[in-house]
């Protein structure tokens, strides 16, 4: 704020007496500024540092991204091969083991499936469940999660509601007027379908379809061959010699059996039903007419399969399998097709089996590619970002440096100690498996034997030549001592975690040297502002007032003055001489 006066009326010098007045508070202003402007420099050159610090964490990071998978790894290049991937393919992690190993894949998992007797109506999606003989509103359960129906409800919106539950995870659909449920996930976890609420009046929704595992159940699928008596059960499907308990009566079955003597063996039997085969569908009856449940469980025959699955009857289960497979003649077994390494019991390696092997076995190659390349340009990074926090963190904590900002960190012992900590590690050894226990064992020093006293000692210097022959001599050993290893089963932190942790304590957003000291200083710059802000409305305020004092005097003496002339001249006027004050 500029303010323009003259002392026309004294002649006096009051322009120059308000503006050294001024002037002797604006220099306290000033001087705040320049005290703002020092803290405002020193933030900046912490946000410098910060980067820089970042830089070297960023660095490090290159190193331990190399656990996270085969992806990141830059040491070696572990890739996998199978000799026929029609077969199965493989995936491996960057801790996996070179090998050879033998595979044959006896069986896939298959998905565990439950039908519902026949019903001319499941030919048709449009149909009512009403037509299925629901007169009233209900539900029922599948794995546990509940289904409602009504009687109006389409056999669509039926299956509809079946497929978009993800707690049941069955998939539903229509097959030969039958609903068939069958697991999303493969393995012999059974599909369970019960019901609580009756729909017709006697019956609950799970007992009306025949889903209930002790619902009446009297025919099987259809198959021509039934329709020969002389069909032998071997020609069924019958692999092996067994049994099927009907209503808790054993009948004996045998791979030569015929159709008519598997009839004959059941209709004498203490089952109390009646056999019978009506177009390619053998039927079951109560002996006595009733609707009571017929029970069917028995032996395997066929498979993992009762005669009972194996011919489809209703409340027919058709549990699924596991995945059954031999790496190097260990017999494995898995829930699903996808394998992963825990099953395989070979570190990193997953598989995808695709179908079963017929003959000779399918080899799995594991191999393992080192490079020195990456490492090498990676630890060139690294030592490049750490010799800068160190030769910056020197100039600026320097007070009695006299190059550009430095000594503008002095005093910051915090810093120091993180630099110091940081420069201790990179010399310190490393206690890891490998052969290697330093960085100087690797070729990276503060400096070649012999080196001038008066060099810089606080930087590191790589011997590219000594690096590659340590790494081409082991680079395991190499890997150890940077980033661990715990290919044993046990976790040992290398070099570069080391740094990490001690890093944190500068570079963390929240506890971090430098974001505790940016808070602070952005506080102080923040109330400086303000103190300069108060303190220079106090100036332009104390210049207006000075102003306005000194015109007023100034017109004052201009009036005296005024007054003082026109005395002079009434005097003159009666013949009295008044002279100046000066003679």
């Amino acid at each position: 704020m500029s303010i323009s006066f003259s002392g026309v009326g004294s002649g006096l010098p009051i322009n120059e007496w308000v503006t050294a007045l001024v002037e002797v508070e604006q220099n306290k202003v000033d001087a705040l500024e320049e005290e703002r402007d020092a803290l405002t420099d020193k933030q900046n050159i912490l946000n410098s540092l910060k980067s820089e610090y970042s830089a070297v964490q960023s660095a490090t990071l290159t190193f331990t991204d190399s656990l996270l998978g085969a992806g990141s790894d830059i040491f070696s290049k572990v890739s996998v091969s199978a000799s026929d991937t029609s077969v199965v393919t493989a995936t491996v992690t960057q801790f996996s083991t070179p090998a050879s190993i033998e595979l044959e894949i006896e069986s896939l998992a298959t998905s565990s499936v439950k039908t519902s007797e026949y019903n001319e109506a499941f030919k048709d999606s449009s149909k009512k469940l009403s037509e299925l003989g629901v007169t009233t509103s209900g539900n029922f359960q599948i794995n546990g999660a509940t289904i409602n129906v009504t009687a109006d409800m389409t056999i669509d919106s039926l299956i509809y509601q079946i497929n978009s539950s993800t707690s049941a995870n069955v998939k539903a659909s229509l097959k030969n007027g039958r609903l068939v449920l069958e697991n999303r996930e493969a393995g012999n976890k059974p599909v369970e379908v019960t019901g609580t609420d009756l729909v017709d009046g006697a019956h609950n929704f799970a007992e009306l379809l025949g889903l209930d595992n002790t619902s009446s159940a009297q025919n099987s699928k259809k198959n021509d061959l039934l329709n020969t008596g002389t069909t032998t059960l071997a020609e069924l499907g019958v692999e092996q010699d067994g049994n099927i308990n009907i209503n808790g009566a054993a009948i004996n079955l045998t791979t030569d059996m015929t159709v008519d003597e598997f009839i004959s063996a059941v209709n004498s039997s203490a089952a109390g039903v009646t056999a019978s085969v009506e177009n390619g569908i053998l039927v079951l009856e109560n002996t006595d007419g009733s609707n009571d449940p017929i029970e069917m469980n028995g032996s395997s025959v066929a498979g993992s399969r009762n005669f009972a699955e194996l011919m489809g009857f209703t409340s027919y289960n058709d549990t699924g399998t596991n995945a059954v497979f031999y790496l190097n003649g260990d017999r494995k077994e898995s829930t699903t097709n996808s394998v992963s390494s825990e099953i395989t019991g070979v570190l990193g390696l997953s598989l995808d089996l695709l179908t079963t092997t017929d003959g000779d076995p399918i080899t799995i190659e594991i191999e393992r590619d080192y490079d020195s390349e990456e490492p090498l340009t990676a630890l060139q990074t690294f030592v490049e970002a750490f010799n800068k926090i160190v030769s910056d963190t020197n100039l600026y904590t320097d007070s009695q440096s006299t190059a550009e900002n430095g000594g503008i960190l002095s005093g910051e012992n915090n810093l120091v100690r993180i630099k110091n900590s940081l420069r201790t590690l990179v010399t310190a050894q490393v206690e890891n498996s490998g052969q290697y226990k330093s960085l100087a064992d690797i070729g990276i020093t503060t400096g070649a034997p012999g080196l001038d006293v008066s060099a810089d000692t606080t930087q590191l210097i790589i011997d590219e030549d000594k690096f590659l022959e340590a790494y081409e001599k082991d680079p395991a050993s190499v890997k150890a001592l940077l980033i661990g290893d715990n290919s044993s089963g046990t976790t040992q932190d290398g070099l570069m975690q080391k740094l990490q942790t001690e890093l944190k304590a500068a570079t963390d957003n929240t506890s971090g040297y430098f974001a505790a000291r940016g808070d602070s200083l952005a506080s102080q710059i923040s109330s400086m502002n303000d103190k300069i802000d108060r303190k220079q409305e106090y100036v332009y305020s104390y210049q207006e007032k000075l102003t306005n004092q000194f015109n007023y005097m100034d017109q004052m003496i201009a009036q005296m003055n005024s007054q003082f002339s026109a005395m002079q001249q009434q005097l003159a006027s009666i013949g009295v001489n008044v002279g100046s004050s000066s003679s």
